[in-house]
């Protein structure tokens, strides 16, 4: 598929209707997560957009190489989240898991310090350039806190199986995958993802306390919290 086909993101989804502990479902128009936008892109379909608030987890190099004007009613935060995740610098000697596990061991208090950068009114939109390996820590991550069962925070994660096709398409057309990229790369592994969740469930105070112990606040937990149980 040609890249003036693909003219808009093609893994964005909104986690709201995901199931939680005790019951209930998280909130829609809250929490979007997906891949990168650039300049010429039509919104993507199936969420309502543009979002409130847009945290980029990719680094400066990988903002410039793909630019993209959001609206001014849209507040814009680069918050860039693991550098050795940017597909365009990885090698062949560097495999995902290897990848996640450094990611969990470096990158807590970034993915705590998302919190504060969420709005209290309209949705959030976390992307990284695929939107699943940074993009999927975090959001793993914000789900668990949210109270969302472990199977259901890995499905979600590999939802993402789904795009990759598209996914992979638009990144080769920016340049923003490496020449010497692996195949590989392009997967959801369960081991993978669990590096993620069982850093954070390990925690002898659950998600909860492992936010905290990285950074976030009682109030902001709590506020996060409510809008995604509503």
């Amino acid at each position: 598929m040609s890249e003036s086909v693909i003219v808009g993101p093609v893994n964005v989804r909104d986690v709201g209707g995901l199931p939680l502990d005790g019951g209930g479902q998280t909130s829609f128009g809250v929490l979007l997560r997906g891949d990168a936008l650039y300049d010429g892109d039509g919104p993507p379909t199936g969420v309502s957009w543009p979002p409130a608030a847009v945290i980029d987890l990719r680094s400066d190099k990988e903002r410039a190489r793909s630019p993209y004007r959001w609206p001014a009613s849209t507040t814009f935060v680069a918050r860039q989240l693991f550098d050795a995740a940017d597909l365009a610098q990885m090698t062949r000697r560097d495999s995902l898991v290897s990848v996640y596990r450094d990611m969990v061991t470096h990158s807590g208090p970034a993915i705590a310090s998302l919190l504060d950068l969420m709005p209290d009114d309209g949705a959030t939109y976390i992307h990284c350039a695929a939107g699943k390996d940074r993009t999927g820590a975090s959001i793993a991550a914000l789900l668990l806190l949210a109270g969302v069962p472990v199977e259901a925070v890995v499905a979600d994660y590999q939802a993402t199986n789904a795009n990759i096709d598209g996914v992979l398409t638009r990144l080769f057309a920016r340049g923003a995958m490496s020449a010497d990229w692996d195949p590989t790369w392009a997967e959801t592994p369960l081991e993978a993802i669990t590096l993620i969740i069982d850093e954070i469930t390990s925690h002898s105070q659950g998600a909860r306390g492992w936010f905290l112990h990285h950074g976030a606040a009682e109030d902001t937990i709590e506020r996060y919290q409510e809008r995604m149980r509503s």
